[in-house]
């Protein structure tokens, strides 16, 4: 009797018509296009990305006893010091969360912050997306490096990104 019941649920549910035009969405086209927009210019992001190809390779803070480290969100903090100095950003990754706009994955654009949950439940890692799947960060152990969101550790902990070049 089950089996019928869930196969009649599943007939109905697949044969539901399916308009073939949708209306609406000028909401959404609306809100996607705001998102894109900045005041920064293509001169801008390139600098951003000289600011950041400069910090590759850094050692993480702790790691050399001879150079100067950075960890994750005084990397963030000190990127867009540099990049702009206007833009303050709080100390910590989790403060740095509350921070900007939030912006969903699949808007995400060049200099967007990204968080990560390392340690269970809090906020506890951050870095830029650089595009193409891919973030610059202060790994604790490999120093600032590139990373791909694809990897499977980086996926499992994504927990949202934010916009602070607007």
């Amino acid at each position: 009797m089950k089996l019928f019941t869930l196969l009649s649920l599943l007939l109905l549910v697949g044969c539901t018509a399916n308009p073939r035009y949708r209306t609406g969405g000028e909401e959404r086209l609306q809100q996607i296009e705001e998102t894109l927009e900045s005041k920064y210019t293509t001169n801008d992001y390139l600098r951003l990305g000289m600011i950041l190809q400069d910090y590759l390779g850094k050692p993480y803070k702790g790691m050399s006893k001879y150079e100067e480290g950075v960890d994750c969100s005084h990397f963030t903090q000190s990127v867009f010091k540099k990049f702009d100095r206007t833009i303050e950003l709080p100390r910590t990754a989790a403060d740095q969360f509350k921070t900007g706009r939030e912006i969903p994955y699949s808007l995400l654009y060049y200099g967007d912050l990204l968080f990560f949950r390392t340690e269970g439940r809090k906020i506890s890692h951050v870095g830029i997306f650089v595009g193409d799947e891919s973030f610059i960060h202060a790994s604790s152990s490999n120093g600032v490096i590139i990373s791909s969101l694809n990897e499977k550790y980086w996926a499992e902990r994504f927990a949202g990104a934010r916009r602070i070049l607007d």
